[in-house]
């Protein structure tokens, strides 16, 4: 699996720190993983916030069969349909948040 691979997913234009927002909800399995990687890995700068899909039933409509969603500077750019077991969504995350 090539780690360069986004998914079809454009890349966000600005490099450095960003404004990263996770959608998530509590108790997902996906979720905690994403955020763990994104926490340990980001640039210093890099502004970081958990959205709970359940606290909002437009959100809740839009991501739930998504999650974990990550939204860069206004653009979802990873979502669960990009994980896999072997942990190549690392790599592929980093790639899309330019890390």
């Amino acid at each position: 699996m090539n780690p360069n691979n986004t998914g079809g997913a454009r890349l966000p234009a600005i490099r450095g720190a960003l404004e990263v927002v996770l959608f998530s909800k509590r108790g997902c399995h996906l979720c905690e993983p994403v955020e763990a990687e994104i926490r340990s890995t980001a640039i210093i700068g890099t502004g970081l916030t958990v959205v709970d899909i359940d606290e909002d039933s437009v959100l809740h409509d839009k991501y739930w069969l998504r999650i974990p969603v990550v939204r860069v500077e206004g653009e979802d750019v990873f979502e669960a349909k990009m994980m896999d077991q072997e942990g190549e969504w690392k790599n592929r995350l980093a790639h899309i948040l330019g890390w």
